[in-house]
């Protein structure tokens, strides 16, 4: 079982790959409002690479209320406790 932080590290690097940005600096309170890039298709490339990494699967009503990455992470960790 991977910890929060090993999931939330993880995300780190899906976020630098999807925003092109090794240097992007992302914690548990970043929201799209901290990223001018994130928009609604970078926010589908985000949620469908986190998929591929965990192998878990989202539904729509799951993610249409995510407000920041700490809650994505909490998402995560209940859908590899399933």
């Amino acid at each position: 079982m991977k910890s929060s932080k090993d999931i939330i590290n993880l995300c780190v690097e899906i976020f630098r790959t999807v925003f092109a940005n090794a240097q992007l600096s992302v914690d548990a309170t970043t929201s799209a409002s901290d990223i001018p890039e994130w928009d609604s298709l970078a926010q589908i490339r985000l949620l469908m690479s986190m998929e591929h990494a965990f192998e878990i699967q989202f539904s729509l009503e799951e993610v249409e209320d995510l407000q920041n990455v700490g809650e994505i992470v909490e998402l995560i960790l209940s859908k590899l406790k399933q």
